[in-house]
């Protein structure tokens, strides 16, 4: 499934232009591959799965409160750190009580959610993830909140209605804490409701982050599953940075004593002007694009018994990469070689006597495999690799 399937008949364009990250958006289930992705007996076999659930990847509410572990989870001869395994037998004694069931993360057991999850990532340039919410008649699981990503939610099996409200939080980066102070502080905020959506089979809402809702059950079970979209923020830039400016002495160097204001005022405009060089040039551009491209990962796609025979290089020239505002370039005793977004992966290959691509591929899973591939010949080409075989 694409992005434009998966949003169909709606137009991409027009989401990304008018919707993504401003304001909800209610499709409705037209789309048939949207309502095949988790049906009731997908979603079971997934739960089958056992030894993957536990309190921290399945939580159980009643009446928007969450479950005791001890109530869905087997707790006797944990070790320490060690979440609770859910017992089934409790589990489906709560459902039966009518208790909801929240999912969590079930992309990493259920092939068709996380080749969604990882399109999505790839499309919109995010880390995501995919939780399951399971309700009963007339069930509200949670109360009025807002989330802190991005939200496409699918209806699967039965009917929801969604409660839109006009406020929006700010750009959040923290949940409002659980209890009684928090759901009076999130009813009293969350202003008159914007819309009312009947979800149904196959339909998608998309939330952008902080916008207030809440969902309650229809006359039948219901069983949808949302995908959490979080991109990188201003915040992570500082990590970027950091890594960026270790290699500068002026940054490794002790800051002035903060008593002599003109000393340190001083430091910090020299500091402040290299940043801001820093974040200007094309290199950091390069940092940003392979940092959102890791958010993605590798998708979970095997073919076995069909093996990839490996393809060998060796190490015949020495070569380093060389990092430069304007770019980055492999340095080698005939010249140097302009390189970009490849860069992290070729300079694992620079440290290797010998390696596999497919090794090299996979420890940068974002990377473009036609520009790395490019960019092998001309080190191919300059003697610096060199092809062999496994011996």
């Amino acid at each position: 499934m694409d992005f434009a399937q998966f949003l169909a008949p709606f137009d991409p364009a027009a989401f990304r232009a008018q919707y993504f990250g401003k304001q909800p958006l209610y499709v409705r289930g037209e789309a048939r591959e949207r309502r095949e992705l988790l049906p009731w007996a997908r979603f079971n076999e997934a739960l089958a799965l056992t030894p993957y659930w536990t309190e921290d990847t399945l939580k159980v509410y009643f009446r928007s409160r969450a479950a005791l572990r001890e109530n869905y989870c087997d707790t006797a001869d944990l070790r320490a750190g060690q979440p609770a395994p859910v017992n089934p037998a409790k589990l489906a004694a709560l459902t039966g009580l009518g208790a909801s069931v929240v999912a969590n993360q079930v992309h990493r057991v259920c092939a068709p959610i996380g080749a969604v999850a990882h399109m999505l990532a790839e499309e919109l340039a995010a880390r995501c993830f995919a939780n399951v919410y399971c309700s009963f008649q007339g069930v509200q699981a949670f109360q009025t909140h807002f989330d802190l990503h991005d939200v496409f939610a699918v209806q699967m099996e039965g009917e929801k209605t969604w409660r839109i409200y006009e406020a929006r939080a700010d750009t959040p980066t923290a949940p409002v804490p659980p209890g009684d102070e928090g759901e009076q502080f999130l009813n009293a905020t969350r202003g008159r409701v914007l819309a009312e959506v009947v979800m149904r089979p196959g339909d998608l809402l998309y939330l952008p982050r902080g916008q207030y809702h809440d969902a309650l059950t229809g006359a039948q079970a219901s069983l949808h599953v949302t995908f959490g979209v979080a991109p990188l923020t201003g915040l992570s830039l500082f990590r970027l940075l950091e890594k960026a400016l270790a290699a500068e002495s002026g940054f490794r160097a002790y800051l002035p004593d903060a008593r002599d204001p003109a000393a340190l005022e001083a430091r910090f405009a020299q500091l402040g002007s290299r940043v801001q060089a820093l974040m200007a040039s094309p290199a950091f551009r390069i940092d940003v694009l392979n940092a959102q491209r890791e958010l993605a990962g590798t998708p979970a796609a095997y073919h076995l018994p069909a093996q990839l025979p490996p393809t060998w290089y060796s190490l015949a020239k020495r070569a380093r990469v060389q990092r430069r505002d304007s770019g980055f370039a492999v340095l080698y005793d005939g010249g140097e070689i302009p390189v970009g977004a490849t860069s992290p992966t070729i300079e694992w290959m620079l440290s290797q006597r010998m390696f596999a691509l497919e090794d090299a591929l996979a420890r940068q899973p974002g990377v473009d495999r036609a520009e790395l591939r490019a960019d092998l010949g001309r080190l191919l080409q300059a003697g610096i690799l060199a092809e062999t075989e496994m011996k």
